[in-house]
């Protein structure tokens, strides 16, 4: 199985459309985005002004049967690569603000830190095209290439046709159920938004259900392979910390896994990743798997357990685009990710100047909730504010740091 990536291909640029959904013409169903031309040689059908209108349909490629439809209500089903599961319907694109977050990084001499500032001062395009042209520099001064920036911003033949990739990209992943997350949307974690800029991901993909990260749940750094003494200790640990009795009452309130609970937030690596997710699986809780690359290229050893995890009301999440890596220097990113999607942190034995440890490091810099299990690095500061588990006495104070 895999997860379905995406394909180059034309892309439809509608003239004249906004942030706002154009209007409805008769006959025209609502959900797939249309443009409208006029036939030259007739005359003006009444309620037309100038003539009459066709449909000329959109060329984003059209809903295959099966897979969710936003006309579908709430829980409508979706079918990808995976696996089979109920979705929610999702928010329109217009009100979505992913799109315009991929189409401020797609602009040249934009990166992560100034697509960041952009997202949060113009967060849809109406803010953007009511903001003067002077005071949208004014409010990336700093920045690199402000000028240039400024200029594609307001130069229609570069940002529309940007914003209309972007647009089908997220349409065309949402078709395959995966969402787009982006500040300030749906969705979105709050915990991301205590990274730096620089650290931060514009967006987050995401397949499977979001709400899996929105609950207490606890972000295990680990590292295979790890020594027989911290690998049986974090099992036990998270095994106690999902069935402590505010979560296994909230899951038992809620019907089970599929909402409520604390979650687990774990890598993609195998090994210790894999066992936790065995874990959480087997103590009905929810598991976020924060892959260290483009979804689609989640290592084939854990799609089978990626499967059951969104089954199971979990989500697979990644901060990178879906084809992208995998790459060793991107493992730092991913584990800063883990770390600040959870509500508390346990690091299990972190090799020195590792992703892990310094992802524990900015836990304990954020005042994120610190565990450690196992030993801890040489000279490693953090390590002063972070509860030591030592065995099963522990264990309950570790389950305390999500309340």
């Amino acid at each position: 199985m895999r997860v379905g990536g995406l394909r180059g291909g034309g892309i439809a640029q509608a003239a004249g459309r906004t942030g706002a959904p154009p209007p409805v013409a008769a006959g025209v169903s609502v959900g797939r985005r249309a443009t409208f031309t006029r036939r030259p040689t007739e005359k003006a059908s009444p309620g037309a002004a100038g003539g009459s209108l066709r449909p000329r349909p959109s060329l984003v490629p059209p809903r295959p049967a099966g897979r969710a439809s936003s006309s579908g209500g709430a829980g409508a089903t979706a079918e990808t690569g995976f696996v089979t599961f109920r979705l929610q319907p999702p928010a329109p694109i217009s009100s979505d603000p992913a799109p315009l977050a991929l189409a401020y990084a797609s602009l040249d001499g934009v990166g992560r830190v100034t697509a960041h500032r952009l997202i949060e001062r113009f967060p849809t395009l109406d803010a953007l095209r009511a903001t003067p042209r002077e005071q949208v520099g004014l409010r990336l001064k700093g920045a690199p290439n402000v000028e240039q920036t400024v200029a594609a911003l307001f130069d229609d033949d570069v940002f529309r046709p940007a914003l209309d990739r972007a647009e089908a990209e997220v349409a065309a992943l949402r078709d395959k159920a995966i969402r787009v997350l982006a500040p300030g949307g749906a969705g979105w974690p709050a915990g991301l938004d205590a990274l730096p800029r620089a650290d931060r991901p514009l967006v987050l993909y995401a397949y499977g259900d979001p709400g899996a990260l929105a609950g207490p749940s606890l972000a295990v750094l680990a590292r295979a392979p790890l020594d027989g003494d911290p690998f049986e200790t974090v099992q036990a640990l998270a095994r106690r910390v999902l069935t402590t009795p505010p979560a296994a009452e909230s899951a038992a309130e809620s019907g089970g896994a599929a909402s409520g609970g604390a979650a687990l937030i774990v890598g993609a690596q195998g090994g210790v990743d894999l066992a936790l997710q065995k874990v959480a699986l087997g103590a009905g809780a929810r598991v976020a798997v924060v892959v260290e690359a483009g979804l689609a290229r989640l290592r084939p050893a854990m799609r089978p357990g990626a499967t059951a995890a969104v089954r199971a009301g979990g989500v697979l999440v990644s901060p990178f685009p879906m084809t992208h890596g995998p790459f060793e220097h991107d493992d730092r990113e991913r584990a800063l990710v883990q770390a600040a999607l959870g509500a508390a942190v346990c690091a299990v034995a972190p090799p020195p100047d590792s992703p892990e440890d310094r992802a524990a490091a900015w836990a304990a810099e954020a005042r994120r909730p610190l565990a450690l299990v196992g030993a801890a690095p040489p000279e490693a500061a953090w390590t002063e504010n972070a509860l030591r588990v030592d065995g099963p006495a522990s264990f309950d104070a570790v389950a305390g740091l999500l309340a």
